[in-house]
């Protein structure tokens, strides 16, 4: 089963009344994201606002008293998984030379998307009826290949294309689509994007 974000509330022990009161709120909050990600993690990739409250075991009003709209409640579930797994994206990686640190990001992504997969799967499904949603979905596509672009030297020949060759390799897409529609597992999932990255960068001087 995928891994849950993490979900905390904030002590203000300086005003334990009205803390109290935003203590509800956020544990309320947080049962409604639970519910969320625990329906799209049993097959329903859009759960209905009434399924959501039922699932949490809050009223539907209290749905639309914390999340504006399913889209909003959508992108505050994909921001806290994003805010787990940003320190990760940023961790220096361990090989020296840039084309050892590109199969090592290989191997970093396909580990980080199988911990996001759920909510990044509904974003994608969604993002073509939502502004929001696709906002969203355009930064996460940034955030990937920003990680290439800090290792890819900038000097090789036709850096844009082989910018944009790894960047295809490598996406969350591209795993989604061997995990999902081909059915391989994890492990082979790596492989396989292991070999296409390889093979570009064998090409390279």
């Amino acid at each position: 089963m995928s891994k849950k974000p993490k979900l905390t509330v904030v002590v203000d022990k300086e005003n334990p009344q009205a803390d109290g009161r935003r203590q509800r709120s956020q544990r309320s909050r947080e049962k409604i994201l639970r519910a969320y990600w625990e329906l799209m993690l049993d097959g329903d990739m859009e759960p209905s606002a009434a399924a959501i409250a039922e699932h949490a075991g809050v009223g539907l009003r209290s749905v639309f008293r914390h999340f504006e709209d399913l889209d909003t409640l959508l992108r505050d579930l994909m921001h806290l998984c994003y805010d787990e797994i940003t320190p990760e994206f940023m961790t220096p990686l361990k090989s020296k030379h840039w084309k050892d640190q590109l199969s090592e990001l290989v191997n970093r992504n396909v580990m980080i998307w199988e911990r996001i997969k759920v909510p990044n799967m509904a974003g994608e499904i969604g993002r073509f009826k939502s502004q929001v949603l696709m906002d969203d979905y355009q930064r996460s596509r940034n955030l990937e290949i920003s990680g290439i672009k800090a290792i890819l030297p900038k000097d090789i020949d036709n850096y844009d294309k082989v910018l944009l060759a790894l960047d295809a390799s490598m996406c969350f897409s591209t795993m989604r689509r061997l995990h999902e529609d081909r059915k391989l597992s994890i492990p082979k999932v790596k492989g396989v994007m292991i070999m296409m990255v390889q093979s570009i960068i064998d090409g390279i001087d």
